[in-house]
């Protein structure tokens, strides 16, 4: 089981009990409700970076600050999520429940089994989190003539301080942790791998090319061929955090690519596409986005006619010509359309 797949809330529920073991507290979670149909908990790591932020505040003495950065940041991941749900519901997904932890969302959004669903469903938080880092940089340099930093750092997350700076005054440094919070949010999204959005949109690209079994075998070895060195660098640059931080990527990477091989490409991408034509999602309540359903649905519609002609005018082709005339384009779409048709044979057998 990867841990997308995980009960996060166990701790919590009626499963294991939160003294039962010392990790258990590593899964447990601070329910909120439910708001507008939305289930809402704080991971535990999101509780401890808002106390890891109170304790800086009883060092210096600076509660403002501290207070302004723990608010902000679980605004900036909030915004980041309903993202996920805006875009996951317009390509025909969900996304109704909200895990917030300081990269975003632990619960990844459900979309529709293809590459383009996926890549615009995963990709809304990012979109979100950017357009506050250019509002809120505008606003900067606007009122202040400052330019913000654009640093490049993908632990900028782990790395912003708490600061006030009484001589621009309060707006000014709340605009600047909204930039810096949205910016980290951003960056570490973008990182190659499965506890991020990173992961499902290097997959999404990868897919439409090399399918969605060896998209994802490709997307976990690139994560792990940028830990390793990530891991040894840190540890000669002595940073305790980011060495764990990289570790315990690679060691996600290098799971979940088990995981894969162990099932094989049959058997990961039947399981992946039965559990998602199983999907409960919920009943359109207006008559807008149920004409934005048949919308899609239409065009879906349309893309089968059109390349079911395309592979009719290629069997033809080669009933005259022999397999050999095909072009490379031409065979691609040959083999595509062969491993669609062996899934839906695979699906027909399971469902009866």
């Amino acid at each position: 089981m990867s841990w997308r797949d995980r009960d996060y809330n166990r701790a919590g529920g009626s499963g294991m009990g939160l003294f039962d073991s010392p990790w258990s507290i590593l899964s447990w979670s601070l329910p909120l409700g439910t708001w507008f149909g939305i289930r809402v908990r704080l991971h535990f790591w999101l509780i401890l970076a808002i106390i890891f932020d109170m304790a800086t505040a009883l060092r210096t003495g600076n509660w403002m600050a501290s207070i302004s950065l723990a608010g902000l940041t679980v605004i900036a991941v909030l915004l980041h999520e309903i993202g996920h749900r805006v875009m996951a519901q317009w390509v025909g997904g969900r996304h109704d429940d909200f895990l917030l932890w300081p990269a975003g969302g632990l619960v990844p959004p459900l979309s529709p089994p293809r590459p383009w669903p996926t890549f615009v469903a995963n990709a809304g938080g990012i979109a979100v989190n950017l357009l506050i880092c250019v509002g809120t940089g505008e606003s900067l340099w606007l009122k202040w003539h400052w330019a913000p930093p654009i640093p490049w750092n993908p632990l900028l997350l782990f790395s912003v301080n708490p600061f006030w700076e009484p001589a621009h005054g309060p707006a000014f440094t709340l605009l600047l942790m909204a930039y810096l919070v949205s910016l980290s949010l951003v960056l570490i999204n973008l990182l190659p791998f499965y506890w991020f959005d990173g992961g499902p949109l290097l997959q999404a690209i990868l897919w439409r090319w090399t399918g969605m079994y060896r998209a994802i075998n490709i997307t976990c070895i690139v994560g792990m061929v940028i830990a390793a060195p990530m891991t040894l660098f840190t540890v000669y640059d002595g940073s305790i955090l980011a060495v764990v931080f990289w570790a315990l990527l690679f060691f996600a990477a290098w799971t979940k690519r088990r995981e894969l091989q162990s099932q094989g490409p049959d058997g990961y991408e039947a399981g992946l596409t039965l559990s998602a034509g199983l999907r409960d999602l919920p009943t359109p309540k207006r008559r807008k986005l149920a004409r934005r359903w048949f919308r899609w649905t239409a065009i879906d519609e349309h893309r089968e006619v059109r390349d079911q002609q395309q592979i009719d005018a290629i069997l033809a082709k080669v009933h005259e010509h022999g397999l050999h005339s095909l072009t490379w384009f031409e065979k691609r779409a040959l083999r595509r359309a062969t491993a669609r048709q062996r899934q839906r044979d695979k699906l027909d057998r399971v469902s009866r």
